[in-house]
């Protein structure tokens, strides 16, 4: 279906800036203290980060200096004065302190003719080392300095003269020193310089600093984990949580803006479990193997066009040379009077060119739900129930791969991953209805297992980013699912026992193929091809029991057999100009489906083409304070999940049921967002968004009052709201994360609207009290929002948390309270043909919960491996 969009640009009006704002202007006061002294000042009160070598800043190096309210730039002017020293700022907001060219009264009688030497330096992998100190010495003297830039060249300017012996130097984080002597102007070396890693930080290079904490690419935003406050021991799930613009309920439900779920990704590969594993699995996620998260609102056309919520991207740290990482880890967790329990681990190694790793977590949960329905149909009937449903769940999820280092800056990789699971479920529920009253019990089984392997070739084809990508898939996935129902009222007319089994299994294979030409000039083209195959067997046998014997149920049985084939292209286009970057990119994708009701002879087939473009502008005013603005669109889609396409029925209870829609249709979306970046990691942005044929559930009584729950494609929706995202360090000890939001959302369906406007806001606080404990308190609001035809109550909890470091920091230890004022409900009201539904539930969401992890590491550090796999959006449906 086509659609002409009318797009109107929204004024945005940015705030100011408050007493806690941290400029480029600082105070620092000090009297013959060491010159080291002051770039931790430095660092501490501004942008900036500050690199240099203890060859060129010796420890007995001491300034003195009375700033009030001075420029950085101005700072280090007064106190390089005088000191052979010079420095550079990069634009990723690092300074570089050198030793200037006339360090050492260079220039001597009769030599005042300057020459230069040029080099590169990279590390043992050919991989260019940028930023790394060069310095020039003779007898002990540093004579001249200077850095490598981005792609590790270096230009030296000295007047060098001819037959004298000099000695080069070059210090980098994490690599050993590295010097030669020579005698000028034999400098042949200098072109192809060769850093060795070094298992630990060097004592002789020093970086004393604090990125900030979120900057800015043309299509997304990265939050730096690694070295701000959220590396501070917290899982993965809180990291997202307390990290800018990033929304997480207690439930582990994620979001980016407004209503629309989002897809996680991990080291390139989605996460395709449900939110409950998803977020037990980051639970286990340690913020200390963060490296940094990409959020990706409007994905650019590298990524394929299924998915309208956005993309949380969370990469891992990666080290260097050969060694092996251990990670132990275990939680307890009281839910009311049930426990929950996980434990797990990670092993990473390598020895030279080969890397092995894997993981396994398994968790086992037990909680208590209490739910009840208060049901107003036309004529005042009244239906009640209540609920109560206990859980026990038990989990396995692994990971298993290895990798091997080919020449010329080519890899081979092969990981396995799987999840197992069994899911028990019991549902005790008295009933009312008018005169009617019962009482039903419910128990239902669930076994999904889930193996996907994954093959990929990776070929570095140059130093400035070319690449070559193929990656192929194979997944396999099959659940048994039983439920066995009895229904006994005091009408004996109504009493019944039935029982319901829907087995399913699923193939998916997938292939996939990227190239990325990175030019010199900050350009940037990328393209690919893939196709993705997906073949499904969903069965749902009913049977009643009738006169001691299972009798089957031909109506409310079904077997429904679906098959997908997709065809992708794309191609994208990056360029730099001065400050400001524009991306612009093309998707092309064919589907064809093809759905066959075995039991009820129902067919169909679907085939449609659609392109989906996408542009982004980022303009830069200032990198060193991280001032920029920016725009993107993109057009994406929502394809139903298997499940939802399978034309079966499912009968929960005798007034409660579920059904599948073979008739529905994907949904499209385009996306315009227009926002700025200001201050230290504040921003603020407004979006709109306009969706045709919205997949949403659907609630309605149908014939004998009973109640039809359905995904069904509503006639539009349409969503526009604004974001506020303001990170204050309020000291060096006492870090506050504070997000605002608020978003109008609308849904039509058969002339009738359901809008609503809805308010969100959260505060993230860590305060670290040293050879104490760090004091974390979370709190979120949410007001009332909606989904398809219902409405949903406002959310709003609390959670407490101490956490200390121990066994020499290679342990932590952490207590936690979720929900302190048990106040978090989940809470929902239906309007439909004059039918008011009202559904209300109770998780134990007030939980005390215990948790230990241990780290091992030996021999050197290590590169981990990261498998890309080329199905993933697909198994996401699973």
């Amino acid at each position: 279906m086509k659609m002409k969009i009318i797009y109107l640009l929204v004024l945005l009006t940015l705030c100011t800036y408050t007493a806690f704002a941290q400029s480029q202007k600082i105070t620092i006061s000090a009297v013959n203290i060491p010159i080291k002294t002051v770039f931790d000042q430095i660092q501490a009160k501004s942008d900036y980060y500050i690199l240099y070598s203890d060859e060129v800043v010796p420890d007995s190096m001491k300034v003195s200096i009375q700033a009030d309210k001075l420029a950085v730039s101005a700072i280090l002017d007064q106190i390089l004065s005088g000191k052979n020293l010079t420095y550079s700022v990069s634009r990723k907001g690092m300074i570089v302190i050198a030793a200037s060219k006339n360090a050492g009264n260079s220039k001597t009688k009769g030599t005042n003719i300057e020459t230069s030497i040029n080099g590169h330096v990279n590390n043992q992998n050919g991989v260019p080392c940028s930023y790394t100190t060069v310095a020039l010495a003779k007898n002990t003297q540093v004579l001249s300095g200077c850095i490598t830039d981005n792609n590790g060249n270096f230009h030296m300017v000295y007047p060098f003269k001819t037959n004298e012996t000099y000695q080069l130097k070059i210090t980098a984080l994490g690599f050993k020193a590295w010097s030669q002597t020579f005698v000028y102007p034999d400098t042949a070396f200098t072109k192809n310089i060769r850093l060795t890693e070094e298992s630990h930080t060097l004592n002789t290079v020093s970086i004393v600093a604090e990125r900030p904490l979120v900057t800015r690419k043309a299509d997304r935003y990265i939050v730096n984990v690694e070295g701000s406050f959220l590396a501070n021991g917290f899982s993965g799930l809180e990291v997202l949580q307390k990290s800018p613009g990033i929304w997480v309920n207690s439930d582990g439900s994620i979001r980016i803006k407004g209503n629309q779920s989002v897809m996680v990704m991990i080291n390139d590969v989605v996460q395709r479990m449900s939110t409950d594993d998803l977020a037990e699995y980051l639970r286990a996620l340690k913020s200390e193997s963060i490296s940094k998260i990409e959020v990706i609102s409007n994905p650019p056309s590298e990524f394929e066009a299924s998915g309208t919520g956005g993309i949380i991207h969370i990469q891992l740290k990666k080290s260097r040379s050969d060694g092996m990482l251990t990670n132990l880890y275990a939680q307890y967790r009281q839910q009311n009077k049930r426990p929950f329990i996980s434990s797990g681990g990670l092993i990473d190694s390598k020895i030279k060119n080969f890397y092995l790793f894997g993981n396994a977590f398994v968790t086992s949960d037990e909680s208590t739900y209490v739910g009840t329905y208060h049901i107003i149909y036309p004529g005042n009937n009244i239906y009640d129930s209540y609920t109560i449903r206990n859980n026990h769940n038990e989990r396995l999820q692994y990971r298993l791969g290895m990798a091997y280092d080919l020449p010329k800056n080519q890899s081979i990789s092969l990981q396995t991953t799987g999840n197992v699971s069994k899911l028990e479920q019991s549902f005790d529920t008295d009933i009312g209805f008018n005169n009617l009253s019962g009482y039903t019990t419910s128990g239902w089984l669930r076994k999904p297992v889930l193996n996907a392997s994954t093959f990929n070739y990776v070929w570095k084809i140059d130093s400035l980013g070319s690449m070559l990508k193929v990656i192929s898939d194979y997944a396999y996935s099959e659940k048994t699912e039983q439920n066995l129902f009895t229904g006994a009222y005091n009408d004996p007319t109504k009493n019944s026992i039935f029982r319901t089994n829907t087995p399913n299994t699923t193939n998916i294979f997938s292939f996939q193929t990227d190239y990325t030409k990175a030019l010199k000039n900050k350009t940037e083209f990328k393209a690919g091809v893939k196709y993705a195959g997906a073949n499904r067997n969903n069965e749902l046998l009913n049977e009643d029991y009738l006169n001691n014997n299972w009798v089957v149920n031909q109506p409310g049985s079904n077997q429904f057999l679906y098959d997908e084939h997709l065809y992708m292209a794309y191609t994208s286009f990056e360029k730099t100009l001065n400050k400001t970057s524009i991306k612009a990119g093309l998707r092309a994708e064919e589907t064809s489906i093809d759905g066959n009701s075995l039991t009820s002879n129902e067919q169909f087939t679907r085939n449609y083409l659609n392109l989906f473009p996408s542009l982004f502008i980022n303009h830069v005013f200032d990198a060193k304070k991280n001032e920029a603005v920016y725009f993107s669109y993109s057009r994406r889609l929502q394809r139903p999940s298997y499940k939802e396409l399978n034309p079966y029925r499912l009968q929960v209870d005798n007034f409660i049921v579920s059904i599948g829609n073979p008739d529905l249709q994907p949904q499209y979306t385009h996306s315009f967002e227009l926002g700025a970046d200001f201050f230290k990691g504040w921003s603020a942005n407004v979006y709109f968004s306009a969706t045709t044929n919205t997949i949403a559930q659907f609630a309605q009584p149908i014939q004998n009052n009973v109640l039809e729950y359905q995904t069904r494609n509503f006639s539009n929706s349409t969503e526009y709201g604004t974001n506020l995202n303001i990170p204050i360090r309020v000291n060096s000890w006492w870090n506050m994360n504070n997000s605002v939001s608020l978003y109008h959302l609308s849904y039509l369906y058969n002339n009738i609207r359901n809008t609503q406007t809805t308010f969100s806001a959260k505060t993230a606080q860590t305060l670290v009290f040293k050879k104490l404990f760090n004091l974390d308190v979370y709190t979120e609001y949410r007001s009332p929002y909606v989904n398809g035809n219902t409405e949903f109550t406002y959310v709003l909890y609390t959670e407490v948390g101490l956490s200390r470091k121990i066994m020499n920091n290679k342990g932590r230890i952490q207590l936690y309270f979720d929900d302190i004022f048990n106040v978090f409900k989940e809470q929902e009201y239906t309007n439909y043909n004059n039918t008011q539904i009202y559904f209300y539930q109770k998780r134990p969401t007030r939980t005390a919960s215990i948790q230990f992890s241990y780290s091992i590491t030996s021999g050197k550090k290590f590169t981990n491996k990261k498998v890309d796999q080329s199905n993933t959006e697909e198994k996401n449906r699973l």
